[in-house]
């Protein structure tokens, strides 16, 4: 979705996929990520750790922020600190940090949070009403399903509300803290099947859906041998994969609310199976 997000905003004049790291944030970095477009930090080409230390991240907010543009910076700047995982462009490393650098580097550019940004320029046009941060439902109640932790056999409801670690904290919000409901999500996956250019130009959905620098990785996708684009996600107690299908025409999702490995296991089946169906429909 944050690539979604940036396609559109170089659409709308205000930045470029070649932007890079070193013109946005130009001091106290790793003069190894100067280089870095978002092209490399959408791809997980640019080098960065996946993650910064436990003891940086344990300092960042879960509650919900007024402007969680301070707390993203700073993780930013921390995780472009870092001693390099690769060389730029050379290596694959699956990057929770470069997704943060890239929100935090639109927010400098527009003078936008992310999460005003990703609802005016995504969810809002894609009419995806159910769309929010962090986990869903509202504190206090049980109107939603509940994330659940995994210990041994021993699951635990991890309720909503403040100080309970049932989502990621919200400077990883480019990275995965966005919760919307299945019937959004699919309006959300047809988007990228169907390709509209009310939405995006063709030659956008053709970056976005195209590994820039060789292998399997494009710009938020896995692109499997089929020509179909799938991912997963898990923060931990939630646990979802999804899969488009281009030529077939189908879109497919599947999630499960705590990430034990027989859950992501029963996911995994259960959206292959959606798939299955909707191609014996098709």
């Amino acid at each position: 979705m944050t690539a979604t997000l940036v396609a559109r905003l170089v659409e709308a004049g205000k930045l470029s996929w070649d932007t890079r790291v070193g013109s946005v944030f130009q001091k106290n970095i790793d003069p190894a990520y100067a280089d870095a477009t978002f092209r490399h930090l959408l791809s997980h080409r640019a080098g960065l750790q996946p993650n910064i230390d436990m003891f940086h991240f344990l300092g960042y907010s879960r509650d919900p922020l007024p402007d969680a543009r301070e707390e993203r910076r700073r993780y930013a700047l921390t995780a472009l600190k870092q001693k390099p995982a690769g060389a730029l462009a050379k290596k694959m490393v699956y990057s929770n940090n470069g997704y943060i650098v890239a929100g935090a580097m639109l927010e400098a550019i527009t003078g936008q949070s992310w999460e005003t940004l990703i609802k005016a320029y995504v969810f809002d046009p894609l009419g995806l009403s159910s769309a929010g941060f962090g986990a869903p439902g509202r504190a206090g109640m049980i109107d939603q399903p509940l994330g659940h932790t995994v210990i041994g056999t021993n699951r635990r409801a991890m309720s909503v509300g403040p100080n309970i670690a049932n989502d990621n904290p919200v400077a990883l919000g480019p990275a995965g803290r966005v919760h919307m409901s299945l019937a959004d999500m699919l309006t959300y996956l047809s988007a990228h099947r169907d390709q509209p250019e009310a939405f995006l130009k063709g030659a956008s959905w053709q970056t976005l859906h195209t590994p820039p620098f060789g292998g399997d990785y494009a710009m938020g996708w896995v692109v499997r041998k089929d020509g179909s684009l799938w991912h997963n996600g898990s923060n931990t107690v939630w646990y979802g994969e999804v899969m488009v299908d281009p030529k077939a025409g189908v879109v497919c999702a599947s999630v499960g609310n705590d990430a034990a490995p027989e859950t992501q296991k029963a996911v995994a089946t259960a959206l292959m199976c959606a798939r299955a169906a909707g191609l014996s429909t098709t």
